[in-house]
């Protein structure tokens, strides 16, 4: 490729990082496009492109028949202000990228528009304060807890749900939250270049030379109301049994 005039490079790490910036430096001189398909690489132009280069755009890379959206960075920043692109990573990383696990019920269109009416938000630090943004995004007021609004919303939804109430559907616990916000920090600091950080430290674990996202600790529900599903479900095997061997 070199001897054909193609210039490349080699990324050490996270591929998307430095085909933005690359993006964003060749649009300092002339005019650039970007082909991709990735979320990642919209976020990261907004936050590294500065105001006074020349036209950078994103276009997704497929078939010409197909209609799709191209964003023209520069009119896209001057939109979302210089201060909210700043944060976009972090809103981003928190309702679920490539690398962390996304909030049931809470889409990226929403998550912007509540840190858009919410000066609060903006000035929160994820790693300290994940479970207050995750709290904000369900719906919850401040200084609630992930807990109690978990259980505000599970019996609100049995004094009025007819049908069977689909745990999933319900905010995070405070543990899951606190390894979905130390990982959404962590990918927030390998996005901007900032401090270089452990992921062992920051909601991931190694397995087989792999890195892999720690799963919670805590159980689903409290001990007693857990003993009463175990005890029924045996209940029912034994009924279940009984009722097959009377019927044969």
């Amino acid at each position: 490729m070199h001897s054909n005039g193609i210039e490349t490079k080699h990324a050490s790490a996270d591929a998307d990082v430095l085909i933005a910036k690359t993006a964003v430096e060749s649009s300092i001189s002339h005019p650039t496009i970007l082909l991709g398909e990735d979320t990642d690489l919209l976020v990261l132009l907004l936050y590294y492109y500065n105001f006074g280069s020349k036209n950078l755009i994103f276009k997704p890379n497929h078939d010409k028949k197909t209609k799709s959206k191209i964003w023209d960075i520069n009119k896209t920043k001057v939109v979302l202000g210089q201060d909210m692109c700043k944060v976009l990573p972090i809103i981003h990383a928190i309702s679920g990228c490539d690398t962390t696990s996304k909030l049931y019920g809470v889409g990226k269109v929403a998550t912007l528009k509540k840190f858009i009416d919410s000066p609060t938000l903006k000035e929160l630090d994820v790693k300290n304060a994940g479970e207050k943004v995750i709290t904000f995004l369900y719906g919850g007021v401040p200084h609630e807890g992930l807990d109690i609004l978990r259980y505000k919303k599970f019996a609100n939804r049995v004094l009025t749900c007819k049908e069977v109430i689909q745990i999933h559907t319900l905010p995070p616990t405070t543990e899951t939250a606190t390894y979905h916000s130390l990982r959404a920090y962590f990918q927030v600091q390998t996005w901007i270049g900032g401090e270089e950080i452990d992921p062992c430290d920051f909601g991931w674990l190694i397995v087989n030379g792999k890195l892999m996202p720690i799963k919670t600790k805590r159980q689903p529900a409290p001990q007693r109301l857990l003993s009463i599903i175990r005890a029924t479900a045996r209940l029912i095997v034994i009924l279940v049994a009984a009722h097959v061997e009377n019927t044969v």
